[in-house]
């Protein structure tokens, strides 16, 4: 000891330490070792000193050291294992140092310290390893709540040291970035942990998070009851089975792995405990006494598999854990035990690639879901691989079995005798298909549906009639349904929270977060499907079906005020969750033929329908509903004969809309009010509109705006006033379309409601007047920030399309690319062909800019053939006119002529003239084909184009 150093007293923390090897480092060196040795001692001696440690003695590689803070010695311990990683030695040497720490009250003497204490930290060091740092219990306790970062203590266990009587709990200090696995501790008469837990035939995939997790829970001395909870089929058994097996090392007691699954009683499960740790029944102690007290003194891991249906034994574990303060219990079960001390862990489905929108292949097979079907594909098939052919029907596979391992593994059992589309058409014919037997399962994991009866038969009665009556819902359900729809003469609706709760609580079912507003609860597709076998059979499938619609039916038409105004976006977000729901409701009554109910609901949610961009739906819906109620004579089905014929407009079918639109025209007449003969002439403008005969449709919704108006009918007038700003803006006449729709946005600021609509007509107008692009831009961003809030796709698209426009008279193409590519990824999964031909036409518009005259042209062409189609004048016309300009560069003068004289006479037509915005290049255009073809020619060429065949 340096004789300037003063030891401390009292508490402090001592540290032994010595270089691993040092006689075949000596031997191996030579006289090189004395140069390592002074390395050694420097990097040392410097840790030592940086963290307040005082030198009492050194021989040789050794050091005692003692510090009076444990937190200096640990972080002391930590330069120093560091410092030996990072030095370069000589020769490519690995120097390793083994540290030792225990705090004590060692008594001082004249050469430094006596007492036990100063023997066990000696001891501490000597069972460790070269690069490791040991700690004993008194330290650890010390140092737990505040370890320096990236540092954390694995609890090693407990052992004999040499000369020390009784056992040490040991703790090893682990660094990120330096080695931390060791070799089992040097101690004397160390005994080997008994471990019996049966070895799984294969590997287990993708649960690397949860078992890192797992082991977490269970090597923290806090946690000793860690119950492992999921839906059947979801894998608890073999994720129990894989931790045990990883904390083999690293869990230094005896582990039992105990399958319960043909446990019913308490007794039973006391034998099965004896029988697990073969003890020898005593008489003279009762059987639950001698398995206490053989656990009484020993560090102890129980594996309790399949505990569900002996959850009323929960305070057998209880006081099982209160006797042993070392016994540590993984529980796998369907429920929760409800008990002091229980950690719940939910295992959950595999991750799941979304089937709409699948990755490429080579990302594919990271969702460990697809990795199972495959690997498990490939011990039944080896040459089976994921390919661009089979990958779409693996994943639908795997989505529909809701990523449960079992039922992964089952169907890709099956991938020998049918490839995977085969096998998921017969997937959807039901569960049947996965029923092969798998001998080397327990009984109730053979098939699926014998796993899932597994739970339902240990529910009550009444649980049981809530389940499957919950298989009726979509996408799972609102409390308040499932009270209205699950509730019966002997069950009433205020009993059925709690059954929902029961329920949720033996994973049976699953609840939204308690940070939802409105909790929603629904089953995986494997139970509900599960749940519906059963509601046949129960033969009240018929009844709850009515149940289920007559909710909906109530649900939808309470709801649809709220689907406009300032609370549109939240009770649109509350029917997307529950149109899974509403669509089944609705066909059922309409194949009940209840065709009033049918007309009600389309009616209720048409707004619906419009903003999410369900038109080809709506359209069948209506279509079915009209047929079912012919016999209907009232204002309901005129409204949903204008419904009908609005969406057959959109979807540019005007001989459909006709018909529809003047069957309602009759029945309007019949009523004779005002408001029905405003409705006739309104939509007969629309219809006029539709056929491209604007002056007739602009004088039918004057006509139409002026009757609303005498009836302070606000709404119609304002949505009569968009109709007539959109003619407006077609015909070029921008001051009737900006007062027109600058009313529309102070009626509708006024009203508290939304008003995108006006504002992005108004961009419109902006734009095509070559007015204000800035102001264009602004009011399109405006308007889309709302249109997202309601997430009003359609209209979300064609703002996309307008923006693009935009750019590509400020040269932003590249921005504008972006944007005609999600335009047209949604024109095209809605199936608006108005839509996508604008879009074709501001692509083509883009490659002509881009000098991809080819690609400009064949777009032209491309989006003729779908305008003629749906007889569109006013894009059939802007379509030749960009046509024209391509052609003129493509050295084609006179068929960009015939062109463009075929579009002037379309706008004659239609008194729809070329938007100034377009006027400049087109100006050009059309003077250099006069240029190259000389005035006769040009003339001649220009009276050709309206005879022309396109």
């Amino acid at each position: 000891m340096p004789p300037e150093q003063s030891l401390p007293s009292g508490t402090i923390t001592l540290l032994f330490t010595d270089i691993e090897g040092s006689t075949r480092l000596l031997q191996q060196l030579g006289g090189g070792y004395t140069r390592v040795l002074a390395e050694s001692r420097k990097l040392l001696r410097k840790a030592f000193k940086h963290w307040n440690g005082y030198e009492v003695d050194t021989q040789g590689d050794a050091f005692f050291v003692v510090f009076p803070s444990a937190t200096d010695a640990l972080c002391a311990s930590i330069m120093a294992q560091s410092s030996f990683a990072e030095y370069n030695w000589p020769e490519e040497l690995q120097v390793r140092v083994r540290i030792g720490l225990h705090t004590g009250e060692p008594e001082p003497a004249e050469e430094g310290y006596v007492g036990l204490d100063v023997h066990r930290a000696a001891r501490i060091m000597s069972a460790g390893h070269g690069g490791q740092i040991l700690l004993s219990q008194e330290t650890y306790d010390l140092v737990d709540s505040g370890l320096p970062d990236k540092v954390s203590l694995r609890d090693l266990g407990e052992y004999h040291l040499k000369d020390i009587e009784g056992l040490t709990r040991l703790f090893q200090v682990e660094i990120e970035g330096l080695a931390n696995d060791f070799p089992l501790l040097k101690t004397p008469g160390m005994s080997i942990p008994r471990r019996s837990i049966p070895i799984p035939p294969t590997p287990l995939i993708g649960r690397d998070r949860e078992l890192l997790e797992i082991r977490k829970h269970l090597q923290h001395d806090s946690q000793r009851l860690l119950t492992l909870t999921g839906t059947p089929g979801v894998g608890k058994t073999r994720l129990a089975l894989q931790a045990a097996l990883e904390l083999t090392e690293k869990f230094l007691g005896d582990i039992f792995f105990i399958d319960l699954a043909q446990v019913r009683n308490t007794e039973g499960f006391m034998t099965a405990v004896t029988q697990a740790l073969d003890l020898r029944e005593e008489s003279s102690l009762p059987i639950l006494e001698q398995i206490k007290e053989w656990l009484h003194d020993k560090r102890v891991l129980l594996v309790l598999d399949n505990f569900e249906q002996l959850v009323f034994a929960g305070s057998l574990l209880s006081t099982l854990l209160a006797s042993c303060p070392k016994l540590k219990l993984l529980v796998t079960s369907r429920t929760m035990l409800h008990i002091q001390g229980e950690q719940v862990f939910d295992v959950l489905p595999l991750l799941l690639p979304n089937p709409k929108r699948l990755p490429k292949l080579e990302k594919l097979q990271d969702y460990p879901a697809i990795e199972l079907f495959v690997e498990r594909a490939r011990a039944i098939q080896p040459d089976f691989q994921l390919n661009e052919t089979n990958a779409p029907a693996v994943a639908e596979i795997c989505a529909r079995l809701d990523g449960l391992p079992l039922a992964i593994e089952l169907a890709a059992a099956r991938c020998r005798y049918f490839a995977p589309p085969v096998l998921l058409a017969r997937l959807e014919q039901g569960l049947g298909v996965l029923s092969r037997q798998a001998p080397d399962l327990p009984e109730r994991q053979q098939t699926l549906r014998a796993a899932i009866t597994w739970s339902y038969e240990l529910l009550e009665p009444t649980e049981q009639q809530v389940f499957r009556r919950l298989s009726i819902f979509r996408n799972g359900c609102t409390l308040e349904a499932a009270e209205q729809v699950c509730s019966s003469a002997s069950l009433a609706s205020d009993d059925i929270a709690a059954i929902l709760e029961m329920l949720v609580d033996k994973n049976l079912l699953r609840q939204s977060g308690p940070d939802v507003e409105e909790p929603r609860f629904w089953q995986l597709q494997t139970l509900q499907e599960y749940g519906h076998e059963r509601l046949e059979q129960s033969q009240e499938l018929e009844t709850i079906q009515a149940a289920h619609a007559r909710y909906y039916l109530a649900w939808t038409k309470k709801i649809a005020p709220f689907l406009t105004g300032s609370l549109q976006a939240e009770w649109l977000e509350r029917l997307d969750r529950d149109y899974e729901n509403v669509r089944i409701a609705l066909e059922w009554i309409i194949i009940n033929a209840d065709g009033e109910s049918a007309l009600q609901m389309c009616l209720s949610i048409r707004i619906f329908w419009e903003i999410r961009g369900y038109i080809r739906e709506a359209s069948a819906f209506l279509d079915r509903a009209l047929q079912t109620s012919k016999e209907i004579e009232s204002p309901l089905r005129a409204d949903a004969l204008h419904a009908a014929g609005f969406f057959a407009l959109m979807q540019d079918d005007s001989p459909k809309a006709e018909a529809w639109l003047y069957e309602g025209q009759l029945l309007f007449r019949k009523t004779g009010d005002k408001t029905s003969m405003a409705t006739i002439l309104r939509l007969q403008g629309h219809l006029a509109a539709a056929k491209n005969n604007y002056k007739m449709g602009n004088r039918l919704l004057s006509e139409a705006l002026t009757l609303y108006a005498s009836m302070d009918n606000y709404e119609r007038v304002a949505r009569t006033r968009e109709d007539l700003a959109q003619i407006a803006i077609l015909q070029c006449d921008y001051k009737k379309a900006r007062q027109l729709l600058e009313q529309n946005i102070a009626y509708l600021k006024e009203s508290g409601e939304q008003f995108p609509h006006p504002l992005f007509h108004l961009s419109t107008l902006f734009f095509l007047s070559g007015e204000n692009l800035e102001e264009a831009w602004r009011l399109s961003e405006e308007s889309l920030e709302m249109f997202k809030r309601v997430q009003n796709r359609r209209l979300i698209a064609h703002i996309y399309c307008h923006q693009a426009n935009i750019l590509l008279y400020t040269e932003n193409l590249t921005d504008a690319q972006s944007l005609l590519t999600e335009s047209m990824s949604i024109f095209s999964e809605l199936g608006e062909r108005s839509g996508t031909a604008m879009a074709t036409i501001t692509s083509a518009q883009l490659a002509f800019l881009q000098t991809d005259l080819a690609k400009a042209s064949s777009l032209y062409k491309e989006c003729l053939a779908q305008l003629k189609i749906i007889e569109a004048k006013d894009l059939i016309a802007r379509c030749l006119e960009g046509w024209g300009e391509v052609l003129v560069t493509q050295r084609e003068p006179r068929r960009a002529t015939q062109l463009w004289g075929k579009a002037a006479a379309l706008r004659a037509e239609l008194v729809a003239p070329i938007p100034p915005i377009y006027r400049i290049t087109y100006g050009e255009a059309v003077s250099k084909a006069r240029s190259r073809l000389g005035a006769r020619n040009f003339q001649a060429a220009w009276l050709e184009g309206p005879s022309i065949e396109l």
